[in-house]
């Protein structure tokens, strides 16, 4: 049995092979309807071989891709030549503009820093849409391929298999749907959408998707109702 990490600080390149063998995304949902709407380019962090990359490319999106594995951002330049590419950290990505959307799929915001040095490149009006993990989904114990060893009430350690038997070794920080705009406010940004999968109740999604924007100005916002 093979095991690959996701460790942006120590690159695996083993990891950055199992994803460079995996198929294209076919469903594109909901980042191909964020992105339309959206004036372009899109920035999209995290990147990773550009399985969702490439077929939004294809789709017609302009994209500037970001991801801090070496081996990733090799990939995603053989597929991709015409593509601004950017080899960074969340952390240290200095891009000197911002964008309308930002999306970061596959549960990489996790922490209210990370949101927070996403959310430097978002223009005033802009939208920040990521995916994280469903803690809810974790509880239920129905879960193909993917092994929680260790969970707490905001971490889990888990071990996620793929069809070729590889396990992918990986720990997550637990963002409760619940605790979303709390989540948000620390980074300074407010909740425009939260949702599960289609078809699927928030609870028993795998993973949901949040819709964020910069907080509203006091001076913006509505008044309490009077009682």
């Amino acid at each position: 049995m093979r095991r690959v990490r996701d460790d942006p600080l120590n690159p695996d390149p083993g990891f950055a092979e199992l994803y460079g063998r995996l198929p294209d995304a076919v469903d594109l949902e909901p980042w191909l309807t964020f992105a339309t709407i959206a004036k372009t380019p899109v920035l999209y962090l995290g990147a990773g071989a550009g399985r969702l990359a490439a077929p939004l490319v294809a789709a017609g999106i302009e994209l500037v891709l970001v991801d801090a594995h070496p081996g990733m951002v090799r990939r995603l330049r053989e597929r991709l030549p015409t593509v601004e590419i950017h080899e960074s950290l969340i952390e240290t990505l200095r891009l000197d503009r911002s964008f309308d959307l930002i999306i970061v799929p596959s549960n990489i915001l996790d922490r209210s820093e990370l949101v927070k040095a996403a959310a430097r490149h978002l223009a005033p009006h802009g939208r920040l849409a990521f995916e994280l993990t469903n803690p809810h989904w974790l509880e239920a114990k129905r879960h193909s391929g993917y092994k929680v060893v260790r969970r707490s009430d905001n971490r889990a350690e888990v071990e996620v298999t793929y069809p070729d038997g590889t396990v992918q070794d990986g720990e997550i920080e637990l963002v409760w749907p619940e605790d979303v705009e709390a989540f948000l406010a620390t980074a300074g940004l407010r909740l425009l959408h939260m949702s599960g999968h289609v078809d699927s109740e928030l609870d028993t999604s795998p993973t949901f998707y949040v819709v964020s924007a910069r907080a509203l100005p006091r001076a913006h916002r509505r008044p309490p109702r009077p009682k």
